[in-house]
């Protein structure tokens, strides 16, 4: 049966893109950190496809290892890579072993993961990174982050011209999404600011949000699954599910 990755299939965008990729038939090899969350996302898959997980940090070598060796040698159709961290501090107070952890998690992991399963990737293969709108518009306090999120796009291009034709790399850009990391972004994000001012703030991004509210992790599942199997024809791109909110 197929084989897919999903990594941060714990939770948020990850869970949704497990179960809908199992959904469609496939075979879902989940990767996160915390052995109960994913028997949660397990829990939840209504086949046909299964679901199988491993619990490995990607910001370690020996997590990276842990995942090759639970692919067991099988043909990779798809890697969706999710797993991710957020950050939001003032820039004077950022540290640099912050902006080390960021980057291991954000693009670190993603490189050497998809170097990882170079080797058992099938013909035509989809790879799919979660990205951002943070890379492409400004965020106060999201400096660190934003920018890990605009280099993930550069690895999108740049691996999809080292990778063709066998292997196509493609990448998902949501907006704000109902997700864990959303609601952990909107507690920091309050931090040292008045309540007023930060519902203030975020009512003016809902605002430009040309659907308008948040965006459910399974409306974002299905673009990562057009791209990871479906989009034959697509390398090297970027797609925004953002609910509109980059074209204003």
């Amino acid at each position: 049966m197929t084989l897919a990755v999903v990594t941060g299939a714990s939770s948020g965008i990850g869970a949704a893109v497990a179960q809908h990729l199992a959904e469609r038939g496939l075979t879902v090899l989940g990767v996160a950190r915390r052995a109960m969350a994913l028997e949660k996302t397990g829990a939840q898959i209504r086949g046909p496809g299964r679901f199988e997980s491993v619990v490995a940090d990607l910001t370690t070598d020996a997590g990276i290892a842990d995942v090759a060796t639970a692919v067991a040698g099988r043909p990779v159709t798809a890697l969706v890579h999710s797993a991710g961290i957020d950050h939001v501090r003032e820039p004077a107070m950022t540290t640099r072993a912050e902006l080390d952890h960021l980057w291991n998690a954000n693009i670190s992991a993603p490189f050497l993961l998809t170097k990882a399963l170079l080797e058992f990737f099938a013909d035509g293969a989809g790879v799919v990174f979660i990205g951002s709108t943070a890379a492409v518009r400004g965020i106060d306090r999201h400096a660190p982050y934003g920018a890990s999120k605009a280099a993930l796009l550069g690895l999108t291009v740049n691996l999809a011209a080292d990778l063709a034709p066998r292997v196509r790399v493609n990448c998902v850009s949501p907006g704000g999404t109902r997700t864990p990391m959303t609601a952990d972004y909107v507690n920091a994000y309050r931090q040292g600011t008045a309540p007023e001012l930060a519902d203030r703030a975020f009512a003016v991004e809902s605002g430009r949000m040309l659907l308008g509210g948040l965006i459910e992790p399974k409306d974002v599942a299905l673009t990562v699954g057009h791209l990871a199997v479906d989009a034959v024809a697509m390398t090297g791109t970027t797609v925004y599910v953002d609910g509109g909110f980059t074209a204003r």
